[in-house]
């Protein structure tokens, strides 16, 4: 059960001391593209010369990849310690913080010793409600709004908008990334992130990711150029620096793809929704890529019929795989879908190989899938 409150934050960071308040924070929420706008926007600025420290999630393979600064990982001694810490500190407040609440005391932590000077925060959930909300933010970006956690945000785009743009804070800064119009009308004043030219590159493929980097660009140059953020943040935003940053930036496990010899073996794409799944269909659109062999994994509370009806033009056969979660889907449950959709599939022994095709193959639908794969890769 998901503690949605801020009451358990709140009481750890009290008793840690409000680690929160020694850096100064961007907020990141949206459906989706919030992981990859974070960490583009992470290595902008600490391409400016700036202490970032860039707090995300899910990870993919280690619970330390949520937690890094300066493109640096904590090391599990780190970690281990701060957990502890938090632990205590959740005794003396008299309260069960849930996980995804005590990593971020972790994160909150860590910064502060680490003397991080501007945190990039991705909110795990909402908004107005996330752990993250508590941190010393005055700059917030919406990435993208769709259905998703409908159970607790609500079950239109305008009530899910509405619980996203509980991050903000008095007097804080608004940057939108890629919304429509009928729900930018209903935002607070705003910036909104535009198409640059010629075209960024980024290591991910595919045009979101541009708009990603685009948005990454956008909240970027207002908080450098903003001179009473914070007084040791004193260079301008500089769009060669920005760029030169954003042409080696890889956000594992999107649209990922991983070549031998020069030629293309694998696809990796945690797209587990609806908006997601579109997305990364639209992509390998872009790629000019026939139908391919699928792998792929879907957890019970996810609207795996819609993401798989959205990928069916670009899947040849699906290989149904039940990850190791307690809200796993079954590979029966996915070959139902398939059965319904008209898709090609077959079991597979519950596995990822190593080879298989001589043409590309997708992996997709959930990160734990996906981390899976990383792992058996080797990449």
């Amino acid at each position: 059960m998901i503690n949605y409150s801020l009451a358990n934050i709140k009481a750890l960071c009290k008793v840690l001391g409000q680690p929160q308040k020694s850096f100064e924070s961007i907020h990141i929420v949206g459906t989706n593209g919030k992981g990859s706008t974070s960490f583009y926007l992470a290595n902008i600025l600490q391409a400016h010369k700036l202490r970032v420290g860039l707090f995300t999630s899910p990870h993919l393979i280690s619970v330390r990849e949520r937690f890094k600064i300066n493109g640096e990982m904590i090391s599990q001694s780190e970690l281990d310690s701060l957990l502890q810490r938090v632990e205590d500190a959740a005794e003396i407040a008299m309260v069960k913080p849930s996980f995804f609440e005590a990593l971020t005391a972790v994160a909150f932590l860590w910064f502060k010793e680490q003397k991080v000077q501007v945190a990039v925060l991705e909110a795990g959930l909402g908004g107005r409600l996330d752990s993250t909300k508590i941190a010393n933010g005055n700059i917030a970006a919406i990435t993208s709004i769709d259905l998703d956690h409908t159970d607790l945000l609500g079950n239109t785009k305008e009530k899910i908008l509405k619980e996203k743009l509980g991050i903000l804070k008095k007097g804080a800064t608004l940057v939108l990334g890629n919304l429509p119009r009928n729900l930018i009308s209903k935002c607070p004043p705003h910036i909104k992130a535009k198409k640059i030219t010629p075209e960024l590159k980024v290591g991910n493929y595919g045009k979101i990711y541009k708009k990603n980097a685009e948005l990454a660009c956008a909240i970027a140059a207002f908080c450098l150029n903003l001179d009473s953020l914070d007084s040791r943040i004193n260079m301008r935003f500089n769009a060669a620096l920005a760029r030169s940053a954003l042409k080696t930036s890889t956000w594992p496990g999107r649209m990922q793809m991983i070549y031998e010899k020069k030629k293309l073996k694998f696809i990796l794409d945690g797209a587990h929704n609806p908006q997601a799944a579109k997305e990364l269909a639209k992509c390998l659109k872009e790629k000019k890529l026939p139908p391919m062999p699928c792998f792929f994994a879907s957890l019970t509370d996810k609207d795996t019929f819609n993401v798989l009806k959205a990928l069916k033009p670009h899947i040849s056969i699906c290989y149904p795989i039940q990850v190791e979660s307690s809200r796993s889907r079954s590979v029966e449950e996915i070959s139902e879908i398939c059965k319904e959709l008209k898709i090609p599939h077959t079991l597979y022994p519950n596995t990822l190989p190593r080879t298989l095709h001589p043409t590309p193959v997708l992996i997709t639908g959930s990160l734990y899938l996906v981390g899976e794969a990383i792992k058996k890769l080797g990449i």
